[in-house]
This record gives structure tokens, C-alpha cells and sequence, in this order.
């Protein structure tokens, strides 16, 4: 495994949203239990004017928010105990090919400028979607672009629930919709699009600007995603290689690990077998679609999309409607 910095998980550029699946129950199970932050319930909307309009409970052991930095050094110290050899500050710069063939990966390291494979597993992530190997091997959508923004964590929150994701709708907020991920009863992380955004929310007379008053950034780190973030390639492999991750569009923690752990078993069999063909390897697909992680996505109903520009007032009359009409959702939660 080669890792481009010096550190597993830094730097950081997710809240830490871990959801259920067997694969995830299994870790969860092994790792440092200080490790997971919290469990979550439930998500609870409010109104601007600061009223609960809705609130959906959560099944147990189902969402967790965990440290993300440290819960990736522990994966990897569980592939290291498992024999995997990990090499760190090394950056990935490009398939290595022998008649055209892909054959490994050329680093940076002057000690293995290549790395010989019979099945190279990509997991370079949005930016490597965008501009790295899968980008340059042609498997990524025509025209995808990138937008990013900004996470911040905050401490001094008021009136906070252990294990309730508060949802906020409102003008205050650059999209006209704001998550904040609680982590105790006084601090959470919430994701914006600039730093614009932020000083917005700290500075409004609203009722989420005063229950954000008093509260303070202990970390703030950047993020990005595709434009065509949530969708899914439909064919992430080639002869010798696999995509995973957001490299594949497999967005978020959970999709990431299992389809790295469907990606290994995959190559697995390809290189016991002696075939590495793309034929070989699309038995990756049907795994991947098998364990559902092509029917799940994150979004947002249309009616939420639609708020952004609208007044308070406006976004007030347009609630029990949403209701009424199941509109008011937020599909970043699943089970699968």
C-alpha cells in the first residue's frame, strides 16, 4: 500500500460519518473503541425560526461519527497485522506499462521509482478521478469538474443533543440547508462552501446564528468532490486495474472500505488464477452491486435543493407543504 504523505489520515477532509454494513459492524468490532465518537438516533430538521418540524429516528447500531485520522491508522494497522506492507511518503505518479500493458506504478521514492504488479488498485480519491490515473486511463465522465469547501469543527454550540444530526433550514446558509454533526452536548462539525458561509452563520441575527454565537473553530479542513459526486462509474476497471473509492465515485467511509475490500478479493482471485483481463476483474462490479453500493447515493430531495435564495419567510411557508409531500429529506444516511 502506498501512501502520499508521511501520516495515515492527514490530512483530513471528512466529518467522520461511518455507516452500517457488515463489512463496517466487523471493524468497528476490532478497533480502539475510543476511536468512535459518537452513535447517532436520529436527525432532527428545524425550521428558521428555530421550531423541530420534523425529526426521523436512526436504527441502532446503524450511524456513527468516528475520529477519522485515527480510525484510518487503525485500519491500517489492521492490514499491517494482516501482513500488508505499507510505504508512507511516496506519492503515486503513474502506471508503469510494458507494450502497453499495465504493470505496476511509477513513485517519487528514488529507492522504488517502480512497483511492479499484477493488479494495481487505484484509490486516489476525487482528485485522482479528476486528474490522475483514472482521468488519464479514460474511465471517468466526460466533462467532470470539482467543487470544494470547508468542514469546521466548533466548540461552544448551544443547546446540543448527543446523537441527534441537526438540520437547519435557512437563509443564513449559503445552499439554504446546513448539517451539523454533533459529536457531545456542546460541539459538532458542519460542512460549508467557504469561509464566506462560516462568517456568515457566526454573524446572523437568526435563530441558528444565536445558538452559533458563542461557539469557536478548533479545526477547519478543506474537502472536495467531483461534480458528478454520488455517481457511480459503471465500468471502474481496465486489464491490471481496479478503481476504489471516490476514485470509483464510491462516496463516503463506508462505501470507500467496502469497495476496497471487494477491490482486494477481486485481484486476489485474478492473480491466483493468473487472469488479470478486464473480464477477470469485472467480477468487482457484481460485487460491488451486490452488497448495494450502486443503489445507494447521497442526496437531497429536489425541494431542499430548491431553497437556496429564498427568504426565511419564504422558506417558512414552504414547509408544510415539503411535509405534506414527504419532500423534506436528507439522503446521507443509509443501511445496506
Amino acid at each position: 500500500m502506498i501512501e502520499e504523505h508521511p501520516v495515515i489520515g492527514a490530512p483530513r477532509h471528512c466529518p467522520g460519518r461511518l455507516h452500517s454494513s457488515s463489512f463496517t459492524r466487523e471493524i468497528l468490532d476490532g478497533i480502539d473503541p475510543r476511536v468512535i465518537v459518537c452513535e447517532y438516533r436520529s436527525r432532527r430538521y428545524f425550521a428558521p425560526s428555530g421550531k423541530v418540524v420534523k425529526e426521523t429516528p436512526l436504527p441502532p447500531g446503524n450511524v456513527f461519527q468516528v475520529q477519522r485520522d485515527e480510525f484510518d491508522r487503525e485500519l491500517a494497522r489492521q492490514a499491517a497485522r494482516a501482513g500488508a506492507e505499507i510505504v508512507l511518503n511516496t506519492r503515486v505518479t503513474g502506471l508503469y506499462k510494458e507494450k502497453g500493458l499495465i504493470r505496476g506504478v511509477t513513485t517519487t521514492s528514488a529507492d522504488m521509482p517502480v512497483v511492479h504488479a499484477r493488479v494495481v488498485i487505484d484509490a486516489s480519491g476525487t482528485k485522482g478521478r479528476l486528474s490522475g490515473i483514472p482521468r488519464e486511463e479514460g474511465l471517468t465522465m466526460p466533462g467532470e469538474t470539482a467543487f470544494g469547501g470547508i468542514l469546521v469543527e466548533l466548540v461552544g454550540i448551544h443547546d446540543l443533543e448527543p446523537g441527534i444530526i441537526e438540520t437547519y433550514l435557512g437563509e443564513t446558509f449559503e445552499i439554504g440547508i446546513g448539517v451539523l454533526w454533533t459529536k457531545n452536548q456542546y460541539s459538532g462539525l458542519m460542512g460549508f462552501r467557504s469561509m464566506k458561509g462560516y462568517h456568515k452563520l457566526l454573524s446572523s441575527d437568526s435563530f441558528v446564528g444565536r445558538k452559533f454565537k458563542d461557539a469557536r473553530p478548533i479545526q477547519i479542513f478543506g474537502n472536495m468532490v467531483g461534480s458528478a459526486a454520488g455517481i457511480k462509474l459503471e465500468k471502474p476497471v481496465k486489464p491490471n486495474l481496479i478503481l476504489a473509492g471516490d476514485a470509483a465515485g464510491f462516496t463516503s467511509i463506508t462505501h470507500g472500505i467496502v469497495s476496497g475490500r471487494h477491490a482486494g478479493e477481486v485481484a486476489a482471485v485474478a492473480v491466483r488464477e493468473s487472469d488479470t483481463s478486464e473480464t477477470s476483474l469485472l467480477r468487482y462490479v457484481e460485487k460491488c452491486r451486490e452488497s448495494g453500493l450502486y443503489k445507494v447515493t447521497l442526496s437531497w430531495s429536489p425541494r431542499l435543493v430548491s431553497l437556496q435564495g429564498h427568504s426565511d419567510a419564504e422558506i417558512e411557508a414552504l414547509i408544510p407543504e415539503m411535509l405534506a409531500h414527504n419532500e423534506l429529506h436528507y439522503g446521507d444516511v443509509w443501511d445496506f
